[in-house]
């Protein structure tokens, strides 16, 4: 499964995430942040990886919902 499947094509399987792909990622982005900010902001990127994983494997299930959501 890719994350921001419209515009990066980086996807969540891939292991590890670095400081480099953070950084990558962060200029394609617009963002000029220094190591310094990228250092601070990995561990919190893959905590949000590893919650996206889990949630990618609860949609997965086959199992019917035990409610539905109407839109008004």
């Amino acid at each position: 499964m890719l994350v921001n499947a419209g515009m990066s094509r980086y996807s969540l399987a891939m292991e590890p995430l670095t400081l480099d792909t953070l950084r990558t990622l962060a200029r394609e982005r617009g963002l000029p942040l220094t190591d310094a900010e990228l250092a601070s902001l990995l561990p919190l990127v893959e905590a949000g990886r590893v919650t996206i994983g889990g949630l990618d494997a609860l949609l997965a299930r086959d199992d019917e919902p035990a409610s539905h959501f109407h839109i008004l």
